[in-house]
């Protein structure tokens, strides 16, 4: 008998109850089929469906049971309730907390509904915070890397959000990327087609690489050396650098190199500050030396050979090379990397690799006759060359090298190879290595110039000036073999004009010591001169470059001329054609000279003839030639570096002049020795005249562009040339009037740099001293924007130095007061620097002016709560804040006490009254006061003064000593002569506009419009009217005088005036003080 819809319905229910939920739903679903259009039945049927879904976890079904309910009643709150909760499971919060606002309108006192709407509220906020928590990012960009379907830019922007996140949230970013379930994803998108996407995916791996050193081993072995080095030798520019730049941040994550070198530095600074340890302890001997571990001197060994091998490669890109050559310039030397100099250059064929570079910086249309030449085959690879081959095909995973293409090279890439060598060098410690180092290079140079080819010669003529460029020792040796300095000199006389270019290179960089290379210069002459009249510019100006360092050999001694009078401006003249792109003709080409080679000998040749009065006159007046000078910091050539820093040093008379003494001239005189003249281009009015005219055509930006470009974190950032940039900057600076121009073209950011990192001390010192120039006549928060102002303070520090001269120290005061003058956080940074001890060191100062400026900078030091505490104060750790700072405490307040009554500068008693009133708030410090021997006398004497600006401060002092002070400090005043005083300054009358000002006002106001001093004056006399009044008032409420009828302020003076130059016969008694009613 066929069942009824309504016992399929019990059924199911009582299915239900079992919990069986199969069968239920095999019941439900028959009875919608029977139900013969019953809606009612259907309605019950498929809400009770819906549940069955729910507890089979069927969310989807459940979703369709209960909408189908809702067709037939939209308003049923069991369906709706099912929905919402099968919404909720599969995480359609929307669609849920629709359905819950439904049912909590339907059935507001429902506790069911209640719990329901909130539950689902909260899945929504924690969804959200998922979302935007670092977690919750970095899944949802998975999710699109692991998405097959996802567009490439999608994938671009992917990548790009997680090396942002890596960047913002630093360790804790790149551990949440590593050990996400996809993360693997990465390694296949390092091998995409896509050229961007594999960049950005090589990126992301580089940032968790110096982020997280220790997932280094783990990234290393799942590329592969074998995938590094190919892609490096990869023939797209982009591919390989980027994966050259990867190498670089692996190995300094293998070999922690910068954690240990930035450790060992702090431990040199300290032990410099110690003066109980011997100044020439070596860095070794304060820190121990570095040491790889064990494990990973594996993989960095095979990096290393890797690299090494590749560096000499025909496949390898010019920008991939140099980013080799740095690479290995600071990890091999043990100053800033692993010390594994002795190991490299030992090891067979490495050194030659690097010289084979160095031979390859010829121009490239010499390379190119080179190798068509060279084009018979195997027959004519040299055997130095075989040797290499056959080494390069036993590497694994470095590709075949040969001599079947030119060496890729950019203009940078002779100074990196130069400075290789030159740190290779040097970090050899035995004289044996350095000898064997001597004798591969000229092992390597001579059969170069043996070789049957006239190019062979060439290219050893461009390893013995990068030698002279680096290691100029080695140079010097190399060039001392028999048969070198002729094959130079016959390769200069050459037909072929790029054979002459390149030896005329190498002779004039062999010409850098005059005392080394006297013979080279002897027989070099005549053939200079030839050569200089050559009708090509290129070798005009080589040959030029030699005679402007004989030109200028007696550096800027007037009185010496080894040319005739003239000859340095034609010379100048001869560079100027060259550099500013103009042809033997004369007629222009460029605006600046395109060839990066011609444009450095002709700034080469500008630095010597700069050394010339005459040549400095005549340049600055060039506008034009001073703009394409100023033009070439902004190419970034580093060779160029050097050269432009010692020309504008020139021009703007920056190196330090040794000063002669009346008496080491008159020795000189007598014993016949040659006393130097100045030229008159070189007297203090022309030179400031010149600096002026250089700023005003843009030298300003030309320094920026050099520090930030060429001598920042370059091969070229070499601590001389930094501190020759830091002597540019001071003498700009000495032209007040220009420190505007020099700010907005950023010169406060420059002399950071130059003033914390990779300068030789006194290179700081003047970057320091630069900054407190630009301090001191300016708004700080003007000149240094930002939280910058905050860094001022480190370098102007270094100024406080004693063995600083006492202009620096003095300068640094100076500028020290103006930042302690702006707010209370340049306050609390200038004491967490440990300035006070210093400030107070110079506050004992016998020097007048240093002893001001000490006392004005810590006056405006004494605003903060840890000075007045650490001078014997007496206010709470709460209020003094956590900022330590030490000082001799009450050696101070006597000091300052003292200083009020000194009669020679105005300006110091000013200084010392307004930090007594400042921390006159303490009654530690009003207690040290008058401690002080004859304190009430001298604060008549103060109080007596006629400025306005000293009154103010007094007053204000005598009114803190009454109402902090307490009753028994107020009691000594009352018997004294200051209360008479005080009664004066309280009927002070206006300061009117006729009225002629005190000359101490006057002489305190100097180098301020009159009017504002007048202003300036009148706000001091009614400052001083007022406070003075609630002093009385206070003596007044002590009950020590009484309020009498107002006097005249003249009577007042005259009855102080009188009992001062009389002789007291009897205690003083207590005189009523006139008080207004």
């Amino acid at each position: 008998m066929t069942e009824s819809p309504e016992e399929l319905r019990v059924r199911g229910n009582s299915f239900f109850s079992e919990g069986n939920y199969l069968e239920a739903v095999k019941s439900y679903q028959e009875c919608v089929k029977r139900s013969n259009g019953d809606e009612s039945c259907q309605q019950i049927a498929y809400r009770n469906l819906a549940q069955c879904f729910l507890k089979l976890c069927n969310y989807d079904e459940a979703i369709k049971a209960a909408s189908e309910a809702l067709k037939i009643m939209p308003f049923d709150t069991k369906a709706l309730y099912r929905r919402s909760v099968a919404y909720e499971k599969i995480g359609d919060l929307k669609e849920s907390i629709a359905d819950a606002q439904k049912l909590i309108q339907l059935e507001p006192n429902n506790k069911a509904v209640k719990d329901l709407i909130h539950h689902v509220e909260s899945c929504v906020v924690l969804k959200r915070e998922l979302a935007f928590s670092l977690k919750g990012k970095i899944s949802s960009m998975f999710s699109i890397l692991v998405d097959e379907k996802s567009p490439v830019d999608l994938i671009e922007t992917a990548l790009r959000n997680l090396i942002a996140l890596i960047k913002e949230e630093d360790k804790t970013a790149s551990n949440e990327v590593w050990l996400h379930p996809s993360s693997n994803k990465i390694f296949d998108l390092i091998n995409h087609l896509n050229n961007q996407i594999a960049d950005l995916a090589l990126l992301l791996l580089e940032n968790i690489v110096k982020t997280v050193p220790s997932l280094s081993v783990t990234i290393f072995d799942k590329m592969t050396l074998k995938y590094i080095i190919g892609r490096v030798m990869s023939p797209s520019a982009d591919m390989s650098t980027c994966m050259c730049k990867f190498l670089s941040h692996l190995l300094e994550s293998l070999t922690q190199i910068r954690a240990y070198q930035k450790a060992r530095n702090t431990a040199v600074e300290l032990a410099k500050r110690n003066k109980s340890l011997a100044q020439s302890l070596l860095p070794k001997e304060v820190y121990p030396p570095y040491k790889l571990e064990a494990e990973l001197e594996g993989p960095v060994a095979k990096i290393l050979e890797q690299v090494l091998r590749s560096t000499n490669s025909y496949r390898l890109g010019a920008v991939a090379r140099d980013i080799l050559l740095q690479l290995l310039t600071w990890i091999i030397p043990s100053e800033t990397g692993i010390g594994w100099t002795e190991r490299i250059v030992t090891a067979e064929g490495n050194l030659e690799r690097i010289l084979e570079v160095a031979a390859a910086t010829c121009p490239k249309t010499l390379m190119v006759s080179a190798e068509q030449s060279r084009v018979a085959g195997v027959a004519s690879v040299k055997p130095r060359h075989k040797h290499l081959l056959k080494e390069a095909s036993m590497g694994e995973g470095l590709p075949e090298i040969s001599r079947g293409g030119v060496l890729k090279t950019s203009a940078n890439t002779r100074m990196l190879v130069a400075c290789l060598l030159s740190r290779l060098f040097n970090d050899l410690r035995s004289d044996q290595d350095r000898q064997r180092f001597s004798q591969t290079c000229g092992e390597f140079v001579m059969e170069l110039l043996t070789d049957k080819f006239i190019e062979s010669k060439v290219e050893a003529a461009a390893v013995i000036g990068t030698l002279f460029s680096g290691p100029y020792e080695v140079g010097s040796r190399v060039l001392a073999t028999e048969g070198v300095l002729e094959g130079l000199l016959l390769l200069s006389q050459s037909e072929n004009l790029a054979y002459q270019t390149i030896a005329l290179d190498t002779i004039i960089l062999a010409t850098n010591k005059k005392d080394k290379c006297m013979d080279i210069i002897n027989q070099a002459v005549p053939i200079l001169r030839t050569l200089y009249k050559s009708p090509d510019d290129g070798v005009k100006v080589r040959a030029l470059l030699g005679l402007c360092k004989l030109g200028v050999l007696g550096g800027g001694d007037a009185s010496i001329k080894s040319m005739a009078d003239g000859s340095t401006v034609i010379l100048m003249k001869a560079c100027r054609r060259l550099l500013l792109g103009k042809s033997a003709s004369g007629k222009p080409e460029t605006g600046v000279s395109s060839d990066a080679t011609s444009m450095r000998w002709a700034i080469d040749g500008l630095a010597y003839l700069s050394l010339n009065g005459e040549v400095k006159e005549a340049l600055i007046k060039d506008e034009a030639l001073l703009i394409a000078v100023y033009k070439v910091a902004e190419l970034g050539y580093y060779d160029t570096a050097f050269p432009l820093v010692s020309l504008l040093a020139n021009l703007t008379n920056s190196f330090v002049e040794k000063e002669i003494t009346p008496e080491m001239l008159e020795l000189a005189k007598f014993a016949k020795q040659h006393i130097p003249e100045k030229h008159e281009a070189d007297e203090p009015k022309v030179v400031t005249q010149r600096r002026q005219k250089m700023i005003d055509v843009g030298l300003a930006t030309c320094l920026h562009n050099l520090t930030t470009k060429l001598v920042t974190k370059t091969s070229a950032a070499q601590p001389q040339v930094r501190e020759v940039v830091s002597r540019i900057y001071l003498s700009c600076t000495e032209c007040v009037d220009r420190r505007g121009l020099l700010v907005s073209a950023g010169a406060g950011k420059a002399l950071l740099n130059l003033s914390l990192e990779d300068n030789t001390d006194e290179g700081k010192h003047v970057a320091s001293q630069a900054l407190a120039k630009l301090t001191i006549t300016a708004d700080p928060r003007l000149t240094f924007p930002g939280e910058r102002s905050l860094e001022v303070i480190r370098p102007l520090l270094q100024l406080l130095d004693m063995e600083c001269p006492a202009l620096q120290n003095f300068e640094g005061l100076l500028a020290l007061t103006n930042l302690a003058s702006l707010d209370h956080k340049h306050r609390c940074r200038i004491l967490q620097e440990g300035a006070l001890p210093k400030v107070e060191h110079y506050m004992f100062e016998d020097h007048e002016e240093l002893r001001r400026a000490a006392v004005e900078c810590f006056s405006n030091l004494a605003q903060h709560p840890a000075v007045v505490v650490a001078c014997g104060g007496e206010l709470s750790a709460e209020t003094a804040g956590t900022v330590a700072c030490g000082s001799s405490g009450s050696e101070v307040v006597k000091l300052l006490t003292l200083y009020c009554y000194d009669e020679k500068d105005i300006f110091l008693v000013r200084a010392a009254a307004g930090a007594l009133a400042t921390m006159s708030h303490d009654p530690g410090i009003l207690r040290k006061i008058t401690q002080v021997d004859k304190w009430k006398e001298k604060m008549e004497v103060l109080a007596a003064h006629p400025s306005p600006t000293i009154q103010h401060r007094v007053v204000f002092l005598l009114r803190n000593l009454i109402v902090c002070g307490g009753s028994k400090i107020a009691r000594d005043i009352v018997d004294s002569r200051l209360v008479e005083l005080i009664d004066y300054l309280q009927h002070l009358p206006d300061i009117s506009d006729t009225e002629v000002l005190p000359p101490e006002a006057i002489v305190l106001g100097q180098g301020r419009p009159k009017a504002a001093v007048r202003e300036d004056a009148k706000a001091d006399r009614k400052k001083t009217r007022d406070i003075a009044s609630a002093a009385m008032r206070k003596l007044v409420e002590y009950g020590f005088i009484k309020q009498t009828q107002p006097t005249s302020p003249l009577f007042a003076l005259f009855m102080f005036m009188k009992a001062f130059l009389a002789e007291a016969t009897e205690p003083p008694c207590n005189v009523p003080s006139v008080l207004p009613p």
